[in-house]
């Protein structure tokens, strides 16, 4: 009898060591996959890769002076002369190109042109 007490003493305590190790083993993979959400850069190297720089568009005057700056796919808006406002979206094309409502615009022609016109540029308002 004492033979078989110790030998399911044995087994007994292994399988409670099996099962604690398993749940030490689950606890760590939980605490770093936590810690992913946390900080997914240190997990995941390539989510750096995953991020692309946001490209602004750079609106001048005439005389090649910047006035203000927008993010690509964002609008501006156009005030006429007799106080008519447009939106107009505009697209990066390179540092000094822009698609503005579907045309090819070199930046300072552009501002060139709207000034002949009589035609103010502003970027949008702060939204809230």
């Amino acid at each position: 009898m004492g033979i078989i007490g110790v030998f399911l003493g044995a087994m007994v305590g292994g399988c409670i060591g099996v099962v604690v190790t398993c749940l030490a083993v689950a606890a760590k993979r939980a605490d770093e996959r936590y810690g992913c959400i946390i900080d997914v850069e240190s997990c995941l190297p390539e989510a750096r890769a995953l991020e692309l720089p946001t490209r602004m568009i750079r609106f001048l005057d005439a005389n090649g002076i910047p006035l203000f700056s927008i993010p690509d796919g964002e609008f501006v808006i156009l005030t006429m002369g007799n106080g008519e406002s447009t939106v107009s979206l505009c697209q990066y094309l390179d540092v000094d190109h822009a698609r503005i409502d579907g045309v090819d615009w070199q930046l300072q022609k552009f501002a060139k042109e709207m000034e002949k016109r009589g035609i103010a540029i502003s970027p949008p308002a702060m939204r809230r």
